[in-house]
C-alpha cells in the first residue's frame, strides 16, 4: 500500500490512452517472415524472426520461439495495434522489462507454468511487464522475481489478467518487488484464476480503478495477500487469502483523485494469515500478523459470505483513516475528483469546495463463518499491541472497529454507544462478539464487548441500499 499522488489521472474514461503506434512499424508485413537463425535454438543472436501464427480477433499474431527473449524485446517494442504475441513454451531469460505500448494487444504464453518471464538477472529497478494501452489482455504465463512490480497495466480501459502467476523465488524477502498484479488508473478491468505470491507489499493491487472483477484468485506468502485501494465499483470473489501478513483488505490512502466507494468482499476463503510482516516501509509494514481483513477510511462496503479461520490476530477489523495519517493529509479539492463522489455524505474539508475520505463508514458485515481466529494478536505492531491488551486473557471477538469519530462512547452500556458512522453487523452471527475499541483513548482506555445481535451495531443494510452487480463490456 504506497501513497499515489497524482499531479493528472491521464485517464479518459472513453478515449483510449495507450501510443497510437505512428512511430512504430506499420502493416502486417511481420507475419511472412520465417523463424530463427537456421540453429535451431531460438537464442535471439540477431537475425531470428517472429513465427506467423492465427488469431481470428486480432489483425496481427506474432509467435515467439521458446526462451528467445532477444526476439520477445525486440517485437513488443515494435508493436503496432490490433496484436497478439504469444509465447511459446520456455523460460525466457530477460534482464529489460516487456513494455507495452499500443492498443488492443494480446500477450498470450502457453500455459501459467509453462511460460516464464524470469527477471532474476535483471540489475536495474523494472517491471516484469509494464503495459499502457486499452483492450489488454495476459493469460497463461508466469512472471518470475521482478524487481519492482510484477505485471503493471496503467492508465488503461478494459484490462483482463487471466490465468498468470506473479512470484517471486525467495519467501518473506523485504528485496521482493512490491506488487505482483497490479492493474492501476485504469477502467473495466477483471483479474482471475491467477496467482499472486510472496509480494513484499501486496500479491494483488487494484488501485484507483473504476468498475472491477477480481475473482477466483489465490494469494498466498505476500504481506497483504489482495488489496483494493481507492477504487470505486468493485467485486472480489471466490478467492482463497493464505499464509499472507493480512489476507483481502479494502482501503482509501489520502490524496488520491478518486473516492473508494462500493467494494463488495464476499464468499472468499481467507485463512491461516499469520506471516511475518517483511514489508521494507510504507503503510503496509503497519499491519500486524494475524489480520483477515480490514476496511480502512472506506464506505458503502460489504463484507459477507466469507469463511475465516486461523487468523490470529483478528478476522475483520474496521478502521479509520486517522489511524495511518493526520485529517490534513486527506483533505481533497472537490473540482479535481473523478468519478461518483457527490451522494456520499463525505465530510468537509477546511475551506470551501474540499472534502475529506478518512471516515470509514456504511459498512455492512453479515454471514461470515469463523472459526479459530484471534488468539495470539501480534503485538510488534501498535493495532496488534493494541488487540492484545484490550482482549487479553481471551480471544479477538471477530469484527472490531476503532469508534473514532463516534459522538458517544460507553464501555459499559452498549445502549451508550452512537453508531454515526453506520458500521452494521447484525446479520453476522456466525461471528463471536463484535468489538468496540475505543481506539482513540487507547492504551488506557476500556473497550466494549457485545455479543449478538451487536447493538447498537446490529442494523444490516448499507444507507443507499445494497452494492450493485459490476458488469464489465
Amino acid at each position: 500500500m504506497k501513497r499515489l499522488c497524482w499531479v493528472a489521472f491521464a485517464l479518459a474514461l472513453s478515449a483510449g490512452c495507450g501510443d497510437d503506434g505512428d512511430d512504430a512499424a506499420t502493416g502486417t508485413d511481420t507475419t511472412t517472415t520465417t523463424a530463427g537463425d537456421g540453429d535451431g535454438t531460438g537464442d535471439g543472436d540477431g537475425d531470428s524472426q517472429p513465427i506467423p501464427c492465427e488469431d481470428p480477433d486480432s489483425a496481427t499474431c506474432l509467435e515467439i520461439p521458446a526462451g528467445d527473449s532477444a526476439l520477445l524485446l525486440e517485437t513488443v517494442n515494435l508493436l503496432t495495434d490490433d496484436t497478439t504475441v504469444r509465447l511459446q513454451a520456455g523460460t525466457y531469460e530477460l534482464d529489460n522489462q516487456v513494455t507495452i505500448r499500443a492498443n488492443d494487444i494480446k500477450l498470450e504464453g502457453a500455459g501459467l507454468d509453462e511460460t516464464i518471464l524470469s527477471f532474476g538477472t535483471a540489475a536495474a529497478q523494472i517491471n516484469g511487464v509494464d503495459v499502457v494501452g486499452n483492450d489488454f489482455l495476459v493469460q497463461d504465463l508466469t512472471v518470475l522475481d521482478a524487481p519492482k512490480d510484477g505485471i503493471r497495466v496503467e492508465d488503461s480501459t478494459g484490462v483482463v489478467f487471466r490465468r498468470i502467476k506473479a512470484t517471486w523465488t525467495n519467501e518473506g524477502d523485504s528485496q521482493n518487488g512490491a506488487y505482483g498484479i497490479y492493474p492501476v488508473k485504469s477502467v473495466n478491468v477483471l483479474v482471475e484464476d491467477s496467482i499472486a505470491e510472496n509480494a513484499s507489499d501486496a500479491g494483488l493491487y487494484v488501485g484507483q480503478a473504476i468498475n472491477v472483477i477480481v475473482r477466483r484468485n489465490t494469494v498466498r506468502g505476500n504481506v497483504a495477500g489482495l488489496e483494493i485501494e481507492n477504487t470505486q465499483y468493485a467485486d472480489v470473489y471466490d478467492n482463497l487469502a493464505e499464509d499472507n501478513t493480512a489476507g483481502i483488505v479494502t482501503f482509501d490512502l489520502p490524496g488520491n483523485p478518486i473516492v473508494g466507494r462500493d467494494v463488495r468482499l464476499r464468499d472468499n476463503i481467507i485463512r491461516n494469515n499469520n506471516r511475518p510482516n517483511f514489508a521494507p516501509g510504507g503503510t503496509v509494514a503497519l499491519i500486524p500478523a494475524g489480520t483477515g481483513s480490514f476496511a480502512m477510511a472506506s464506505r458503502r462496503v460489504e463484507i459477507t459470505g466469507n469463511t475465516y479461520d486461523n487468523n490470529d490476530t483478528v478476522d475483520i477489523a474496521i478502521i479509520s483513516g486517522l489511524v495511518v495519517d493526520g485529517a490534513s493529509k486527506w483533505v481533497l479539492e472537490t473540482d479535481a475528483l473523478i468519478g461518483d463522489w457527490e451522494d456520499l455524505n463525505l465530510l468537509p474539508g477546511p475551506t470551501e469546495g474540499t472534502v475529506t475520505n478518512f471516515r470509514g463508514e456504511n459498512i455492512v458485515v453479515a454471514g461470515n463463518s469463523h472459526a479459530n481466529s484471534g488468539d495470539n494478536p501480534d503485538g510488534s505492531r501498535d493495532l496488534g499491541a493494541v488487540v492484545a491488551q484490550l482482549y487479553f486473557g481471551t480471544t479477538t471477538p471477530s469484527v472490531v472497529y476503532d469508534s473514532i469519530g463516534e459522538s458517544t462512547f460507553n464501555p459499559s452500556v452498549p445502549a451508550g454507544n452512537s453508531n454515526d458512522n453506520h458500521i452494521c453487523a447484525g446479520g453476522n452471527t456466525g461471528g463471536d462478539r463484535f468489538g468496540s475499541m475505543n481506539l482513540e483513548n487507547q492504551p488506557f482506555g476500556e473497550g466494549l464487548v457485545v455479543s449478538a445481535p451487536f447493538a447498537p451495531f446490529d442494523c444490516t443494510e448499507l444507507i443507499g441500499g445494497p452494492v450493485a452487480e459490476v458488469v464489465l463490456p
